[in-house]
């Protein structure tokens, strides 16, 4: 049992959160995990997890502190990360129901595991230590939910005021799925909801100034429009649906599938230089058509996200990375999965990155070094070298059929996702 000097050592509260703060990062990760396997609504695209995950984490270090210090109520504020994510929740009109209850289980977990450090204590000091704890945790949780509560109550009437946030929610309740008044909502949207649709998203980066957002998307939906329907112009045909600050969704009636020249608008968009990157599904017809165009869109973005700036087109298409953009849902599992077949080959380094580039090449060519070596403008004898230590680092074997299959869908994984899927150096 341990005797605690409250003069010295700050009390047996202070010792249980000091201990909490040795194994945060561990229990950050599995908190997490623990969040997205349980809480249903708030499972979204890598941008909003992104956020999530920040959450999650400044509350946990603001938990830590203020529990350690007792601080006055007075001074307890929510941190900066819970607060823009519960305003880019309402924003994009996600519930608040499942980041009420995130909440609340973060607060459960994080007495569960902190209870456990009771038992260390003199018995005569493990009750007062749980009531005092029990006590600290409830007020910390009872205002910082309070001030994400309002935060969030406060964005969503904000947002939805503007008629962005109207076609926001007539558009949400599009892609629910649920029965629509169709004709009034293509009066609220200004936008056709049957024939063809196709769909996109664009956003830009933390180096655009807001002022500049709305102005720089409404460039880029004209764009795309003329290239889809040249002859009838930018208004017409196509509408932007703002998702937050930096991001928004756009939609397009092209004339025909002839329309779609994937070179010909990505030639467009990197002549025009937009900083802005854009996501595109394929065209679809109905709403049907209207939801799965966007999701393709959201997926693919998923895999531009992840990429960062090594994944640097500004414009992606679904037909460009489908096959990885079906097993971006689960960005965590994908991790694992290149880790468990790259091995040591799954390290984020520049010699790792061109031996699987090279492996890459090497087997989308059958395997033949003479092509590879002409595609990749190299000496075949530099080809061998780098196919060989690329196996060997990966640990397979050209023998095992299974394997190499696995290689290949994991090559082509990071030659899109890296280095969002990849082990850090050292």
């Amino acid at each position: 049992m341990v005797q605690v000097d409250d003069e010295i050592d700050g009390g047996p509260i202070s010792l249980i959160v000091r201990r909490m703060d040795k194994i945060r990062d561990e229990f950050i990760a599995e908190l997490f995990d623990a969040m997205k396997a349980e809480i249903q609504g708030l499972n979204y695209d890598t941008r909003m997890m992104d956020m999530w995950r920040a959450s999650l984490t400044e509350n946990v270090v603001a938990a830590i502190h203020y529990l350690d210090r007792d601080a006055p109520t007075s001074l307890i504020e929510a941190p900066a990360a819970a607060l823009a994510y519960a305003r880019a929740a309402a924003q994009r009109d996600i519930p608040l129901a499942p980041l009420v209850r995130a909440h609340r289980l973060g607060h459960a977990r994080f007495l569960e595991v902190a209870m456990q450090y009771v038992s260390a204590l003199e018995p005569a000091q493990q009750v007062p230590t749980i009531i005092e704890l029990v006590n600290r945790a409830a007020r910390l949780i009872d205002l910082v939910a309070d001030q994400l509560i309002m935060a969030y109550e406060e964005e969503h009437e904000r947002w939805v005021s503007r008629r962005g946030g109207l076609q926001q929610r007539w558009v949400s309740e599009v892609l629910a799925g649920t029965p629509v008044d169709v004709p009034r909502a293509e009066k609220v949207l200004r936008y056709r909801l049957d024939g063809a649709h196709l769909a996109a998203v664009v956003w830009v980066g933390a180096a655009v100034p807001i002022g500049e957002v709305a102005a720089l998307f409404d460039q880029v939906r004209c764009l795309l429009a003329l290239e889809l329907s040249p002859e009838v112009g930018p208004a017409a045909g196509s509408m932007m649906v703002p998702t937050d600050e930096r991001e928004a969704r756009l939609w397009f009636t092209p004339v025909s599938n002839l329309a779609i020249d994937p070179s010909r608008i990505r030639a467009a968009v990197e002549t025009a230089g937009f900083r802005a990157r854009l996501a595109v599904g394929r065209v679809g017809d109905g709403l049907h058509g209207f939801r799965a165009s966007l999701r393709q869109a959201e997926l693919v973005k998923s895999v531009a996200h992840s990429g960062g700036r090594r994944c640097g087109a500004r414009i992606v298409f679904y037909d460009d990375v489908a096959p990885v953009a079906l097993l971006a849902g689960d960005v965590d599992e994908l991790r694992r999965f290149v880790a468990d077949v790259l091995g040591d080959l799954g390290v984020d380094d520049e010699r790792n990155e061109w031996l699987r580039e090279t492996l890459r090449e090497f087997l989308a060519r059958n395997r033949s070094y003479v092509a590879t070596a002409e595609a990749m403008i190299l000496h075949r004898n530099t080809i061998q070298y780098r196919v060989a230590q690329a196996m060997e680092l990966c640990g397979q074997s050209f023998d095992d059929p299974d394997a190499v299959f696995k290689v290949q869908v994991a090559l082509e994984v990071c030659r899109w996702m890296a280095p969002g899927v990849l082990r850090a150096a050292n």
